[in-house]
C-alpha cells in the first residue's frame, strides 16, 4: 500500500478535505546531481494538493491522517491511464493497414484518432461512479495530536 501523510482542511458532513504536501525522495539518493528527475523534483517540492474523501469517520480541521492507496489500485489506474490509450493506438494502426490497407498518411491519422479514442475511454471509465470508489485513496489511520504540558500542540 502506498502511503502518505495529510491534514484535514476542512469537513462537511460525511466529505472531508486532506492538504498534503508532495516531497521527494531525491535528497537521499546518490545520483541525485545528474538526474533529470531530481531537477523536477526540485521544482515541484513542497506542492501543496488537496484530495476529497468521503468517509464515516469522525475528523476535525487540523487533525493528522495517513492515507493509504492499494497497490492494486495504482496499478490499475496505471494502466487505464497509460495502457488504454497506447493499446486503442496500436489497435487503430493495426486494423488501418492490415484489415483496410490504408496508405501511410491514413495510417497516421487512424493513430490519433485511436489516441483520441483511448482518452476518451479513460475519461468515461474515471468518471464512471464505481470507478471513482476504486481508485480513491482510503484513510488508514488518525495521528492522534497530544497537548505537551507547556500548552504546545504535538504530533
Amino acid at each position: 500500500m502506498i502511503e502518505e501523510t495529510g491534514r484535514v482542511v476542512a469537513v462537511n458532513g460525511d466529505e472531508v478535505w486532506i492538504e498534503t504536501v508532495r516531497n521527494s525522495s531525491c535528497s537521499g539518493c546518490s545520483a541525485r546531481s545528474g538526474c533529470g528527475q531530481g531537477l523536477l523534483a526540485k521544482i515541484k517540492d513542497g506542492r501543496r494538493n488537496h484530495i476529497r474523501l468521503h468517509t464515516g469517520l469522525k475528523l476535525v480541521v487540523d487533525d493528522e491522517v495517513i492515507l493509504g492507496l492499494p497497490d492494486q489500485a495504482f496499478i490499475r489506474s496505471s494502466f487505464l491511464a497509460y495502457g488504454l490509450p497506447l493499446f486503442a493506438l496500436i489497435m487503430a494502426v493495426v486494423v488501418a493497414d492490415k484489415w483496410f490497407g490504408f496508405s501511410e498518411p491514413w495510417v497516421i491519422g487512424s493513430a490519433f484518432i485511436g489516441l483520441l479514442t483511448g482518452f476518451l475511454g479513460v475519461r468515461l471509465i474515471s468518471q464512471s461512479g464505481t470507478a471513482q470508489n476504486d481508485f480513491e485513496p482510503v484513510i488508514v489511520k488518525i495521528i492522534p495530536i497530544v497537548q505537551s504540558p507547556s500548552g504546545c500542540d504535538i504530533t
